[in-house]
């Protein structure tokens, strides 16, 4: 009952949104700074963003702002300008700064443990789509990375499903993000079982460096030598990018996609004042090999490609290195199953591809001519009859095809 009260009592005062003064702006902008200088991961950085907020302050910059939601974002915005930091952002959260100074009885927090372990399960801990693809490819549409407390057995079990394929794609394109445990966890997959150093971290603020390697024991079997491919696209964010960029570089992945979004950095929250937090890069991710991370540049995949096409350009890469008979009807039975889910342009790519490979086949000049034709591309789509025709003069279907697409 208290604690209701209590809740109702910060709804009602949160709703009271009034307009900014100077003195609050100015205050909000000295305690950014001074938590920036305390620590944030680069001093160097820390000033010249302490420094940008001074100038700001002194040209009246922030006068004209009386709503507390822009401010933050200005503020955000301008941090950002200077240190290309996607995880640093100022919060205007009262009511949330209102309920972190609660007490919260013990058996409040096992029901909202409990919550947010039913929560996570009813999304399956991101694990959207685990499937074998024609040609043994496996797939795991990967869409968060869930605490291994909760999602450890869905992990393993996703793991394991895929052992026996010759190949694994693990699309991240939509991941935001999550939880160092599950990157520490997939990654033990897919390397030797003498630990492996994934990352160094350091802290400015207590001068502390940490490690983080692979697991020596797992659930199931190892993948260290499978190929591997990761779809990315410019939403792929955080531990999700800590995942593509330490496999990269232990030559353990193909990135295939767009650039990352580029978050790199641990963050912590840090309440200003009532009214006000800051989302605050604490400690800098440090790769093994390439002795930096990725944070405001992202991540460059292996093969650039469009987010759309990028799991079709992997798919083709990955039975490319791993079917060795049969190669042209492997390929001419993917691009047919795409058709079918109405997916033509990656047909379409899947039959180029065939075409390259087995230019003197019939088949794949005649499957990537009615590829073109439901597409509408009546041009490729004669080109790529007639070189049908050609290696086979005996086709009906191709002669028909050419004459209703030169009819006039």
């Amino acid at each position: 009952m208290v604690l209701g009260f209590v809740f109702a009592f910060i709804s009602t005062i949160t709703a009271q949104h009034k307009e900014m003064t100077k003195e609050e702006k100015v205050e909000i902008v000295q305690l950014v700074s001074e938590n920036l200088q305390a620590t944030y991961i680069d001093l160097d950085i820390a000033d010249g963003m302490t420094s940008a907020l001074k100038s700001n302050i002194k040209s009246n910059k922030y006068n004209t702002i009386k709503d507390s939601d822009e401010f933050a974002k200005i503020i955000t915005q301008d941090l950002q300008n200077v240190s290309h930091d996607l995880h640093l952002n100022l919060n205007y959260e009262p009511k949330k700064i209102a309920q972190s100074k609660l007490v919260m009885p013990e058996e409040m927090k096992i029901k909202r443990e409990k919550m947010m372990a039913t929560k996570m399960a009813e999304i399956n801990y991101g694990f959207t789509e685990v499937k074998v693809l024609n040609g043994n490819i496996g797939y795991l549409n990967l869409r968060m990375f869930a605490d291994t407390t909760y999602a450890k057995s869905a992990a393993t079990a996703a793991m394991n499903f895929l052992y026996n394929t010759n190949a694994i794609i693990i699309d991240l394109r939509e991941n935001g993000g999550g939880v160092p445990s599950m990157m520490q966890l997939l990654s033990s997959y897919f390397t030797d079982a003498e630990p492996v150093l994934l990352s160094n971290f350091y802290e400015r603020e207590t001068d502390a460096k940490t490690q983080l390697f692979t697991f020596e024991t797992i659930e199931g079997k190892r993948m260290a030598n499978k190929p591997l491919y990761i779809l990315t696209s410019k939403n792929t964010f955080s531990a999700a990018e800590a995942f593509t960029y330490i496999l990269k570089h232990l030559d353990k992945a193909v990135v295939v996609g767009e650039v990352t979004r580029g978050g790199a950095n641990r963050t912590k929250r840090i309440n200003l004042n009532e009214n006000f937090s800051v989302s605050m890069p604490y400690i800098k991710a440090i790769h093994p090999v390439t002795k930096t991370n990725w944070e405001g540049k992202g991540i460059q995949p292996n093969i650039m490609a469009t987010k759309k096409d990028a799991f079709v350009i992997a798919y083709i890469d990955a039975i490319n290195k791993t079917v060795l008979r049969n190669k042209e009807n492997v390929l001419n039975s993917i691009g047919y199953n795409l058709l079918k889910e109405k997916s033509i342009d990656e047909a379409i790519i899947v039959f180029q591809e065939n075409t390259k490979l087995f230019p003197e086949e019939f088949n794949s000049w005649d499957s990537l001519g009615e590829a073109y034709f439901l597409n509408h591309d009546k041009d490729n789509a004669l080109k790529a009859y007639e070189k049908a025709l050609k290696l086979n003069p005996k086709s009906e279907s191709a002669k028909a095809m050419i004459q209703k697409l030169t009819l006039k």
